[in-house]
């Protein structure tokens, strides 16, 4: 019986280890894709692993070189993973090896280690950067909602951009939590992004019990690869704020400084050679921003003065400053429109530090001696406040910096086919212009009419503007630029009197029954309905606060004024009320009522024509109808009886 048993244990155990064997060798043959294939010894680099077939990954997956060991491996989807290859391994050619989480190879692909130049004894120039890159920038971006509670889950959707002048190649954005935590899968594949294109990410995340309150950065960590092969890293941070903490900080809002507008010293810079960045900085925040410093990409310009840090000690809420950088382009960069990086700091009285990463277009040339060079130097609207369905006449101011006359000009708004017209419809013509020609240094203006949709979104629009034109040499350039259009609601609202306003006499209080209406269709928050006039004294309230007045809605106002002298008065009725930027506006209205003298009863000719006073009536003469009525109405009066 003893024999036996040994013999079922022996078989049971090599039974299993036959088929973990069997099924580690038949995992171990999955193959996977390695990007980029090879990486040189002395930098090491960031390796992108994708999935085939059948073959899935999750967050406990690593990545093994052997020959080294486990690789600094980071989860970004169910098909991808990335791992990090030290700098100093010896050159040859590594298998690289997938493992799941009880450590079973599921994948194998391979990787080859280059080794690094030999240094020569004769030093070399640097050889010049590759002809452009992607570059993304976190454009714009949302939180739902917008306050977050502790414990909370929320949503966040960023817009990415890619500013550069290559396409990004396997575009990944990844979000690696930290102070918050995310829900589900966080990395998200968009492959290739070409220039100018945008994406939208949208990542669930969670916030943990014991987070504070005030302003919390959330890591967005986005990377691109170029056709080439070379790997980019772009980490950035969006601001989430919590409310509601026992702990942290009680305030609440934050100063947000935005690049509202840049110019170059001279306009078109070459490699080389020193220009001045005016840089113009709103505070668009909640808060006053202090100590707040403005400092421009390194990889691209150097200081020409100084350190290359402009500061500022204050910016009040909504106040726009001016800062000057002086810089010198590097040697080496591509001609044409060109980003420049521009990072912004600064704190608040609260203690809390802040900052942001925003992107400026440089215009690069080396040979603008004989050649055109064109610019949006302006743009304006009349109106200037353009509402959903308005039409509207928009003016560009199209400058020539270059050397050269530009002709044959064609300016396309949306693209040359129009698909990046968004919202508007050009009207009286297409979204095609036609110029001749624009001498060099001269500055032209074109007027295109336009209509913006009845179902546009209240906010800026942003507006591609495509100039093709013909050179000296017999080229034709292309270039794209870019423009902002404000959409906001125009404000629809009724002011009068709700019932009729008469017999209004000098000296004597009147009533001002005032109402206001919503005609519109939005809904406005009404801080304050308030009424004044020249010439006129006010008893009692003159102003009330509405607050949130829906569509149709309607407010009275009933005060009450004394008239100083007669004649036809204004009284003017001010509506503040908050518009889509955020900005209290006024509305005013005015409102006319006629005010007489008093009627001069004493004097008041009878139906005889002799005054009706009783000092006019012989003694012992029967008082008049005419006189009884001219006491009467002197004793309402107050004039006598």
């Amino acid at each position: 019986m003893h024999d036996r048993t040994k013999c079922i244990i022996t078989a049971l155990l090599l039974t299993t280890l036959l088929i973990l064997g069997t099924a580690e060798l038949i995992s171990a043959q999955t193959p996977v894709n390695v990007e980029p294939s090879s990486l040189r010894s002395d930098q090491g680099g960031m390796l992108s692993i994708y999935a085939t077939g059948v073959l899935t990954f999750n967050t406990q997956y690593t990545v093994r070189l052997e020959g080294y060991g486990i690789l600094t491996t980071q989860y970004v989807n169910p098909t991808a993973l990335q791992a990090s290859v030290p700098a100093g391994l010896s050159s040859g050619s590594y298998n690289l090896k997938v493992l799941n989480e009880t450590g079973i190879e599921v994948g194998t692909g391979s990787v080859v280690i280059q080794a690094a130049p030999k240094p020569t004894s004769t030093p070399k120039p640097d050889s010049p950067p590759p002809a452009g890159r992607p570059i993304l920038t976190i454009r714009n971006y949302v939180v739902e909602p917008l306050q977050v509670r502790p414990g909370q889950e929320f949503t966040v959707s960023v817009e990415v951009y890619n500013n550069g002048s290559r396409a990004g190649e396997n575009t990944i954005a990844v979000f690696p939590g930290g102070t918050f935590l995310p829900v589900g899968e966080n990395g998200h594949m968009f492959w290739q992004v070409h220039i100018n294109q945008t994406f939208v990410a949208t990542q669930r995340m969670r916030a943990p019990k014991e987070i504070g309150n005030g302003i919390h950065n959330l890591q967005v960590n986005l990377s691109a690869n170029d056709w080439e092969g070379n790997h980019y890293d772009y980490p950035q941070t969006i601001a989430v704020e919590i409310i509601g903490a026992s702990s942290g900080a009680t305030f609440t809002g934050k100063p947000e400084l935005v690049i509202e507008g840049s110019k170059t010293t001279p306009e078109v810079i070459t490699p080389g050679s020193p220009f001045t960045l005016t840089l113009n900085i709103a505070n668009r925040g909640s808060r006053t921003a202090i100590n707040a410093g403005v400092s421009a990409d390194t990889q691209v310009v150097i200081p020409s003065q100084g350190g290359g840090i402009a500061t500022a000690d204050t910016i009040a809420i909504d106040e726009v400053i001016t800062l000057t950088l002086p810089l010198q382009l590097k040697t080496g960069h591509e001609g044409g429109r060109q980003g420049l990086g521009i990072t912004l700091s600064s704190s608040d009285y609260g203690g809390g530090s802040y900052s942001a990463q925003q992107t400026i277009g440089l215009d690069i040339d080396t040979s603008l001696a004989n050649r055109p060079q064109l610019l949006i130097k302006n743009s304006t609207t009349v109106p200037g406040h353009i509402s959903p369905g308005d039409n509207f006449t928009l003016t560009l101011a199209l400058s020539n910096a270059g050397g050269g006359d530009a002709q044959r000009l064609t300016l396309a708004l949306g693209g040359e086919d129009g698909e990046n017209l968004g919202v508007f419809v050009p009207i009286e013509g297409g979204n095609v212009t036609f110029i001749p020609n624009i001498a060099a240094g001269a500055t032209e203006e074109i007027h295109i009419r336009l209509l913006v949709s009845g179902n546009a979104e209240t906010k800026a629009h942003n507006l591609p503007v495509e100039l093709a034109y013909d050179t000296g040499a017999g080229t034709r350039e292309k270039d794209t630029q870019r423009i902002s259009i404000m959409i906001r609601r125009r404000p629809q609202f009724k002011i009068s009197f709700y019932r009729p306003v008469e017999g209004v006499m000098v000296g004597q209080p009147f009533p001002l029954p005032i109402e206001a209406v919503n005609t519109g269709t939005a809904r406005f928050n009404i801080p304050n309905l308030e009424v004044t006039g020249e010439g006129m004294e006010f008893t009692g309230e003159t102003s009330t606060y509405i607050g949130q007045l829906d569509a149709g809605g309607s407010w009275t106002l009933d005060a009450m004024a004394i008239a100083t002298e007669p004649g036809p008065k204004d009284i003017v009725v001010n509506l503040h009320y908050v518009d889509d930027l955020n900005q209290t506006q006024v509305l005013s209205e005015v409102l006319t009522v006629e005010v007489m003298e008093i009627p001069d009863m004493e004097n008041m000719p009878g139906p005889d024509g002799m005054p009706v006073g009783p000092e006019s009536m012989p003694e012992g003469q029967p008082e008049s109808l005419g006189g009884k009525i001219g006491r009467f109405f002197k004793g309402l009066l107050g004039l006598g009886s």
